[in-house]
């Protein structure tokens, strides 16, 4: 599952260099950071990768409407958003071409529900449906990954340098929209650097 972001990247290169065989599925819809599939044609071009794109057949933007953005954690797991635009599109698309079972880009260190995730079941485990979850970079921190991927050339993300709101150890990417963790910062963050998304969040009343 390659989101994109730095831990998934650094985890699809690492895994792809063990058998590259292994199909690589990455989700789209329209709240994506701009960046992003420009970003991640342009690494997979340079690394030789394939990967599948699944899209939620909605408009996730029109669905975030109907929630109070920036209040809700719209990443959980649990959120209808994230069940239905993420989690759904790509269990389906998995099981359509007989995957067992996937590796993600989860680190422990990110919170503390992984923290305990891997405390119990450590870096691959069953999960109640019988497929199976490999987490490689459960125990590497922000500054591994960093590292790994400049040690291999792998180019990183421009979102996490196009901010002078956070650190690039700070951020975490999920849709162009506020999350629940940031402080308010998120909320400048687009302000200053997406103005066109900023102004789309006004319009549905986030403030």
């Amino acid at each position: 599952m390659w989101s994109g972001g730095k831990d998934s990247t650094a985890m699809v290169h690492l895994v792809l260099g063990v058998d590259p065989s292994i199909p690589v599925f990455s989700q789209f819809d329209d709240c994506d950071w701009p960046e992003k599939r420009p970003y991640m044609e342009r690494v997979a071009d340079s690394q030789g990768w394939e990967f599948i794109p699944v899209e939620p057949g909605f408009s996730v933007w029109d669905a975030v409407q109907h929630h109070k953005v920036g209040v809700e954690n719209i990443c959980e797991v649990g959120h209808p958003i994230t069940r239905d635009a993420f989690i759904r599109p790509l269990k389906a698309a998995t099981k359509a071409v007989g995957c067992d079972g996937v590796f993600l880009g989860l680190r422990a260190a990110e919170s503390s529900a992984r923290k305990k995730n891997f405390g119990q079941r450590r870096h691959v485990y069953r999960i109640g449906d019988g497929t199976w979850r490999c987490c490689p970079l459960s125990t590497w921190s922000t500054n591994d990954v960093f590292a790994y991927l400049v040690a291999n050339e792998v180019e990183i993300n421009p979102c996490y340098f196009q901010n002078s709101i956070c650190s690039p150890e700070e951020i975490r990417l999920s849709w162009a929209l506020p999350t629940v963790g940031w402080k308010g910062r998120d909320i400048e963050h687009i302000r200053r650097y997406y103005p066109a998304q900023f102004r789309r969040l006004r319009e549905i009343g986030v403030q």
